[in-house]
């Protein structure tokens, strides 16, 4: 089968951001805005599927920075002196260009596509070769001699061919479009978006006379909230198991660092078979406080409020019945195993400050 024509067509996939993207958004999406630097970000749409998204930490950076045509020149012309014409086309690219203080730094991936695609067009005898990755450029201003594994400013051009970079400049280049985005930010009613509090994430398209603005989830930078964690259980302690009832409220001051601190209240069941024959529960409860950690997203950077890596909690105790705790019982736990639903926890009571001390552990079922 002979070819005679090669296209990039994008197809709508999604596999990171060198790959094709769907129109809609580069930022909306489960794992889409961990791809990009930044913590908050602008996306510009360039039509034909080719976009411009810019991640920074404040405004003020994307005042400094907002010039990209003159960077984009500085590339292009860069990039014609190493590009290199034996490469499989249909490919994608990444591209890190890293400004130093006193030069410029290319550092090209290659991303062979997995599978080959073909594409039959009524009229053309021949079929067309697909290209389903696009290329992306990244450019960061770093003075340092080694790539970095995060930058708080980015902006990345996603192209169907970096080729394509040179003719968006020839046409009317990112700028115009650029500072219509950061115009929207700035008159933003509900919030004051340019200060370094503020966080958001805006979709920008203008077409012909049709103007889009999508703020996503505009708001406080580090977005404190509150987690429950509702738990059953059953514990060890002193050769009985006892079964237990716990609930947390756990506050997060910023979803940037994995780190909660809780204040709980957990309400332990004894049963007892008297003499008489008659069932006997007794009830001791404990208020605790304590601080969680938490496992990091597969980007690296940000933290998965789903994934516990250990907790620590010291309990008091506040109601008591029977004679199993001594009225001034403390009890000490931590989280050594979380998976799903389950959690692990050993425990260590003690009278006092760590008088008469005898451990436990307790399996919780819960969030």
């Amino acid at each position: 089968m002979r070819i005679k024509s090669l296209i990039a067509l994008l197809l709508l996939s999604i596999a990171g951001t060198t790959m094709a993207q769907p129109a809609e958004s580069h930022l909306v999406g489960p794992g889409k805005r961990g791809r990009f630097n930044g913590q908050s970000h602008i996306e510009v749409d360039l039509g034909q599927k080719n976009a411009l998204v810019v991640g920074f930490k404040d405004f003020a950076q994307l005042e400094a920075r907002r010039n990209i045509d003159s960077v984009l020149r500085l590339f292009v012309n860069d990039y014609r002196r190493v590009i290199d014409s034996t490469q499989n086309p249909l490919g994608g690219t990444h591209i890190l260009f890293r400004l130093g203080d006193i030069n410029r730094t290319l550092d090209v991936r290659h991303h062979p596509q997995p599978t080959t695609s073909f594409r039959f067009m009524a009229g053309k005898a021949d079929p067309v070769l697909v290209k389903t990755q696009q290329d992306t450029l990244q450019i960061v201003w770093s003075s340092a001699t080694t790539p970095l594994t995060y930058y708080d400013f980015s902006a990345y051009m996603l192209v169907n061919s970096l080729g394509h970079v040179e003719r968006l400049l020839q046409n009317e280049g990112v700028n115009g479009k650029l500072q219509e985005a950061l115009l929207a930010a700035r008159h933003y009613k509900h919030h004051d978006l340019t200060s370094p509090r503020m966080s958001f994430d805006l979709r920008y398209r203008h077409e012909g006379t049709s103007i889009g603005t999508n703020f996503i989830n505009p708001g406080l930078a580090k977005n404190p909230f509150l987690i429950f964690q509702p738990t059953i259980g059953v514990g060890l302690i002193r050769s009985q198991w006892v079964p237990s009832v716990n609930l947390d409220i756990q506050f997060v001051p910023t979803r940037f660092k994995g780190v909660g601190y809780s204040v709980g209240y957990l309400t332990n069941f004894f049963f007892q078979n008297p003499t008489d024959g008659q069932g006997l529960i007794q009830r001791n409860d404990f208020l605790t406080v304590g601080v969680a950690f938490y496992r990091k997203n597969s980007d690296g950077r940000t933290p998965a409020f789903d994934r516990l890596r250990t907790s620590f909690s010291v309990g008091f105790l506040a109601h008591r019945s029977g004679d199993y705790f001594a009225k001034n019982t403390i009890r000490l736990s931590g989280t050594i195993y979380q998976k799903g639903f389950i959690k692990i926890q050993p425990e260590l009571y003690m009278n006092g400050f760590f008088k008469k001390v005898y451990p436990g552990v307790r399996i919780g079922f819960g969030l």
